[in-house]
């Protein structure tokens, strides 16, 4: 076309200069002992960030993982801290500060919970466990942790795709759809993380929600 041009599109830099994509990156990760969690720290480590991996209860999980990334050269610390009570995500906060200072390059909001129950089997303590680990923990923590992320920063909330979707058959009471697994608190992320997003491209980082 007259007086256009084509432009070559470019490999990222990571793979020009050979150095991994986060080197020198800090990289905080919530419930990442297991799943998907696990895997991100795994990742990330590979990359060159350095892995704050937060566990909950699951301790020995946490140190597995930690010793995967040190034993193939990566860095990586662990902090436990239960994120269903209130002082939960204080406590992370503040470990994470008194490790790294005032710079943390990712945070992954993973951490999460569900109970397999039947609709009328869910008591006031569900409720309350749910929305706390889910809902409230990533909210407080990342208002916490504000201060440390800086330009350039990520957020990332992972969610459900059960949060979407009612699988199984609407009339037997012990198929998926009906029972109330912890969907509606998982299903809260997108919408926080749209909110988010318009906050926090103002100071030049990203939110994204992963499914």
């Amino acid at each position: 076309m007259r007086g256009s041009t084509i432009q070559e599109s470019k490999p990222p830099a990571s793979e020009v200069s050979g150095e991994p994509r986060f080197k020198n990156r800090v990289a905080l990760i919530t419930g990442a002992s297991r799943g998907i969690g696990r895997a991100t720290a795994l990742a990330l480590a590979k990359e060159g960030a350095r892995v704050l991996i937060h566990y909950g209860k699951s301790a020995e999980d946490a140190r597995t993982v930690a010793d995967t990334i040190r034993e193939d050269g990566g860095k990586a610390d662990l902090i436990g801290a239960d994120l269903a009570i209130a002082e939960g995500p204080w406590r992370l906060a503040e470990n994470v500060n008194n490790l790294v200072g005032d710079r943390l390059d990712i945070l992954i909001l993973n951490a999460g919970i569900s109970k397999a129950a039947a609709f009328q089997d869910h008591t006031v303590g569900d409720f309350d466990s749910l929305f706390a680990t889910n809902v409230r923990a990533p909210f407080f923590l990342l208002q916490q942790l504000l201060p440390l992320l800086g330009d350039g920063s990520s957020v990332v909330v992972t969610t459900s795709l059960g949060a979407k979707t009612a699988p199984g058959n609407p009339g037997e009471p012990d198929s998926p759809s009906g029972q109330a697994r912890g969907h509606a608190s998982p299903g809260h992320a997108p919408g926080r993380t749209r909110s988010l997003a318009y906050f926090l491209c103002a100071a030049t980082w990203a939110a994204n929600a992963v499914t």
